[in-house]
């Protein structure tokens, strides 16, 4: 069995990637890491596989690149080994901020995606076989699709620049998903998995700066009030996502899409709900109301990440009628993961309790007495 090149395992969902692809019998997981040299990577890639609870050095291993060089900034004898030893490329890293400019995020989201695609052109042209591209992508690719005249978002559902918006990550994720399906005819088999709202750990509820809900709920709390109706998301418990992305990899021929996100939606209201059980004092206010509180305190540290959000913190809200998401599926992703996976437990009250109790109180003291 031939090696995996992963990136983005030093992010929130790389590394549930990482843990994932070690329970799987794979020989080497290549870890390509932003660093200045092997040392920097590898002590980079060790923190955050101990802030999961799982490691093995011997089978993961840290390569220092940038996605935005020429070859990823590998060496030409690094470069030239990796030709050779992988078979698969999991590719996770992205530059994720959600107001920035399509061109300030292009050369990381699509020119990385670009020098990866040559990379496993290479490896293709080498084996005389198929390599597998497994691209993670994002929901957002849709998030104008209502006003694009799409009514249902799934699996079959082409993204397009108008399906994406005026926002620069999610035009860039359509970009980069273009050249992993151009790739086709190169010997490269693309499977695109798109996220939703991914939030925190099934069993444990811990989470990081990148779960969107935290801004969310940092603010809740610092404004002492929560909107009485909020918007349900699509999404799904991180580990969970990334399990299954490693289930759905095996055997891809190309050309699917899967949709990383649970049949239900995720109640914000279920949230806010949690933060009174574990003793936060939250009165309700209307949802306009509510975001006039928080702009009024838009400079509070507690305020600000979701002030940073933009208008995708106003959406998750329900506070732009002019910009509604359209419903999005993901029948075709479960019909799959149901022939071999149990149905995993729902992201209910105990899920959210768990999220409050561990993810939450990483970014937030515990409520006074």
């Amino acid at each position: 069995m031939k090696a995996i090149i992963l990136t983005g395992a030093t992010g929130s969902l790389g590394g549930h990637l990482a843990a994932a692809l070690l329970e799987q019998p794979h020989p080497v997981v290549h870890c390509l890491v932003r660093a200045s040299d092997a040392a920097v990577a590898d002590r980079r890639l060790r923190a955050r596989m101990a802030e999961i609870g799982t490691d093995d050095p011997a089978r993961l291993v840290a390569v220092p690149a940038n996605l935005e060089s020429p070859r990823l900034g590998m060496l030409p004898q690094v470069w030239n080994d990796m030709t050779e030893q992988v078979g698969q490329i999991f590719h996770c890293a992205a530059s994720v901020h959600l107001t920035a400019p399509y061109q300030q995020l292009a050369p990381a989201n699509v020119g990385g995606t670009r020098e990866l695609l040559e990379l496993a052109t290479a490896i293709a042209g080498r084996s005389g076989t198929e390599v597998g591209f497994h691209y993670v992508s994002t929901l957002a690719v849709f998030l104008d699709a209502a006003r694009a005249g799409i009514p249902v978002a799934d699996e079959s559902t082409p993204p397009t620049m108008q399906t994406a918006g005026e926002l620069g990550y999610p035009r860039s994720k359509v970009a980069a998903e273009r050249a992993v399906a151009r790739a086709a005819d190169r010997g490269v088999a693309g499977t695109v998995y798109r996220p939703g709202l991914v939030t925190g750990d099934s069993v444990t509820g811990d989470t990081s700066a990148s779960d969107l809900l935290m801004p969310v709920l940092r603010a809740v709390v610092a404004i002492g009030y929560a909107p009485d109706r909020a918007e349900a998301v699509p999404g799904e418990a991180v580990d969970l996502v990334a399990r299954h992305i490693v289930r759905l990899s095996p055997g891809r021929t190309g050309g699917d899409a899967y949709h990383m996100i649970k049949p239900e939606l995720v109640s914000l209201m279920g949230a806010f709900d949690a933060l009174r059980r574990a003793g936060y004092r939250l009165d309700e206010v209307a949802p306009d109301k509510w975001w006039e509180l928080a702009q009024q305190r838009r400079d509070d540290r507690e305020v600000a990440p979701l002030m940073h959000m933009g208008q995708i913190g106003r959406r998750m809200l329900g506070l732009e009628p002019d910009y509604p998401m359209p419903p999005v599926r993901s029948d075709r992703t479960y019909a799959t993961l149901r022939a071999s996976w149990p149905e995993p437990a729902p992201l209910d009250d105990a899920f959210f309790d768990r999220l409050v109790a561990r993810g939450f109180r990483r970014f937030a003291s515990a409520p006074q007495a």
